[in-house]
């Protein structure tokens, strides 16, 4: 019944007041939420860990993604939820919130599964459904879901820097964040000092805050940016070290409107013991009402925590109510608290919202990890200084952004800070066709630290290889030194080229699903490997590779014949020596010592009027050498690739006109003649003889 009728007269003082019971001003939490995002991590994370290539920059449904950070801090304060927001860092977390029973907790309310809607746990959800959905549009739904989620956690921690939040003071009427939204409105210079402030206490927040004891009633470090339960009421000087909860160090130092001086309240949901009357001296101000100035005397914090501002007034008297018709709900004869106040207390709270702020944001995306490597060997590693255990899942995109995970590249370790996993391996996707081969978003979720079920996303390249062998079709034997190159069979460009080493091998990058396989000089004309032991001329007659066509090492094995040209040759039976030869001005010379001082003496010249080579299926000429040529050029030139598929057969014919004089003489060792020569014979003709591929 209680917490019935406490309901029911805040909301009657809601229904009358045009301000709610809320902390910062919805635009107020906007602002500072923009502010956190951008000195956070969260940009770099986009760009350079998921590919975000504007980062917060980035318009998704019709948003910056910096605008649903943003929206996340103001729309959290929709009613009822702001009944949520408050935490008192000197009660037991399970009443904590206001008035110990009216909603609950903000720490326990930004983990709270089950009413919140929002709470971390859901954010990670959001977050890993953004990194992992299949469908683009349902990624970026998740995405700014996330980032909204992001505002409104953030937007907790910033009450944690009202007075009011931290005191269990409703507030309705004017207030401390009334001062903050109307300096944002009219003040901008004051409120972009605020933004850009720093904490009086300097390191605040102290990353130890990720390690302190966890609560079980919220058990998520996050928890300790409000309360790390240090501060327990009789140690004010505590709130000023840098390990310290926001509300902690709002609630030892500042007062909120209706919790003033309540040291000796015997309410004891009013009662808090610091500040006091003994943590402040007196001192006069000079100040502006009503154009004109005038000395106002303030209570100074000079003890107890944090100092050198002024706490509240001394005394704000009716007739200066009356003589300058001030707005009457500053109105206090007690102690209170002016725009003056208001102001000094925004230099030192506002600062401190946003730093916890972007703590919470750069924790929620701490996470560091990469992979390196190629795919037939690469190794995940933590870059972070948390261990993590849980699943490590590679996901790829498709030519249409559809997001797929990669067959069996889902790996459960465990690793230390700063450690790796190698020698890993995964077959590169082929079907769908990647849209970027070699180019995965690496995916973890597990334990990250102390924090269960955590989120990492990383944008990885693993490097696409695969290994060619080049052999002999007719026995096997290694080609050596060959260059190979692996196409890309879309744009031509080379994704890699090597040589083949003594066992015929070559590593190559390569994009499955667009790459073919090209041998620029095995046989004199380019060759594209078209399947199995069969060539083409151009890319467009090439096999694309498959990963089905490499073998369990990633090796594809490549049969190539070593061809040339073969013609029959009649043999000139007194030298026995070819009749003729494809040389213009070619020379032979032979002496053999026969004993008795004699030799064998064999001279052959030949000559060259016209070699053309014609193939025949398409009947196309080449000429390749003259009587005016220094050289003829080997027949095998006039090839193409899909000549060496028809190793054994007649692809052509040589129309020759030839010319020989072939001389045979017995010398002595001098080479002087003895006797007549033994044979002396000139040759002309004209042959059509036929070219038949033939397989050194």
């Amino acid at each position: 019944m209680e917490r019935y009728v406490l309901w029911v007269v805040i909301g009657l003082g809601i229904s009358l007041s045009p301000l709610p019971v809320v902390g910062y001003e919805i635009q107020t939490h906007a602002e500072m939420t923009r502010v956190a995002g951008l000195r956070s991590s969260l940009d770099e994370v986009l760009r350079f860990h998921l590919g975000v290539s504007d980062g917060l920059g980035t318009t998704i449904r019709g948003n910056a993604l910096t605008n649903w950070l943003a929206q996340g801090g103001q729309r959290e304060d929709d009613f009822p939820r702001f009944f949520n927001h408050f935490h008192n860092p000197l009660a037991d977390w399970s009443t904590a919130g206001l008035m110990g029973s009216v909603g609950q907790s903000s720490i326990l309310w930004g983990q709270n599964e089950s009413l919140s809607g929002w709470s971390w746990q859901d954010v990670r959800r959001a977050y890993f459904d953004a990194l992992t959905k299949s469908a683009p549009s349902d990624r970026e739904v998740n995405l700014t879901r996330a980032l909204e989620g992001l505002g409104r956690q953030a937007h907790l921690v910033q009450d944690a820097a009202v007075p009011a939040h931290t005191r269990n003071d409703p507030h309705a009427l004017y207030n401390y964040e009334s001062l903050v939204d109307q300096a944002r409105r009219q003040d901008q210079n004051a409120f972009a000092s605020w933004l850009a402030g720093s904490p009086d206490t300097p390191g605040a927040p102290d990353p130890g805050w990720q390690v302190l004891d966890s609560n079980p009633l919220a058990p998520i470090a996050t928890a300790r940016l409000t309360d790390t339960d240090r501060y327990l009421g009789s140690n004010p000087a505590a709130t000023m070290g840098a390990l310290i909860g926001l509300a902690e160090y709002t609630n030892a130092n500042f007062f909120s409107e209706d919790r003033i001086f309540t040291e000796n309240d015997i309410d004891p949901l009013r009662r808090f013991p610091y500040p006091r009357r003994a943590s402040v001296t007196e001192q006069d101000f000079d100040i502006e009402i009503g154009g004109a100035t005038v000395k106002r005397r303030y209570l100074v914090k000079s003890a107890d925590g944090a100092t050198g501002y002024r706490l509240a007034t001394v005394g704000l008297l009716r007739d200066y109510h009356q003589r300058f018709s001030l707005d009457w709900t500053r109105f206090r004869e007690s102690p209170a608290l002016d725009e003056g106040v208001y102001r000094d207390y925004a230099e030192r709270l506002v600062p401190r919202a946003v730093a916890y702020s972007t703590a919470l944001l750069d924790y929620f995306f701490r996470g560091r990890m990469s992979a390196f490597g190629h795919d037939r060997s690469f190794a995940l590693e933590n870059l972070g200084d948390e261990p993590m255990d849980g699943t490590f899942t590679l996901y790829y995109d498709d030519d249409g952004d559809v997001r797929h995970s990669v067959p069996g590249a889902t790996w459960t370790r465990a690793l230390e800070p700063f450690s790796a996993v190698e020698d890993l391996s995964l077959s590169p996707p082929s079907e769908p066709r990647p849209k970027a081969p070699g180019k995965y978003m690496l995916i973890f979720r597990g334990t990250l630290g102390s924090e269960p079920d955590a989120v990492v996303g990383r944008e990885v390249f693993i490097e696409p290889v695969m290994f060619v062998r080049l052999v002999k079709r007719s026995d096997g034997t290694p080609h050596r030194g060959f260059v190979v190159q692996a196409i890309d069979a879309e744009s031509g460009d080379i994704l890699g080229s090597d040589v083949t080493d003594q066992d015929g091998r070559t590593r190559l990058t390569w994009r499955p699903g667009r790459t073919v396989l090209f041998i620029p000089r095995v046989n004199v004309f380019p060759m594209y490997w078209a399947g199995a032991g069969l060539f083409a001329s151009s890319i467009e007659g090439a096999r694309i590779i498959q990963g089905t066509d490499l073998d369990s090492e990633r090796q594809l094995t490549v049969p190539v014949p070593l061809v040339s040209a073969a013609w029959p040759e009649a043999i000139e039976a007194c030298t026995e020596q070819p009749l003729f030869s494809h040389a213009p001005r070619g020379v032979f010379q032979r002496s053999v010592p026969l004993g008795d001082d004699r030799m064998d003496l064999v001279i052959v010249t030949y000559g060259v009027d016209l070699i053309t080579f014609i193939r025949d299926d398409d009947g196309q000429e080449a000429t390749l050498c003259g009587d005016t040529s220094p050289g003829c050029v080997d027949p095998i030139a006039g090839f193409v690739a899909e000549d060496a598929n028809r190793v054994g057969e007649v692809v052509g014919h040589l129309m020759r006109g030839m010319r020989s004089n072939h001389f045979r003489q017995i010398t002595d060792l001098d080479l002087a003649p003895i006797g007549p020569p033994t044979c002396l014979t000139e040759y002309s003709e004209v042959q059509v003889i036929p070219v038949t591929v033939a397989e050194e």
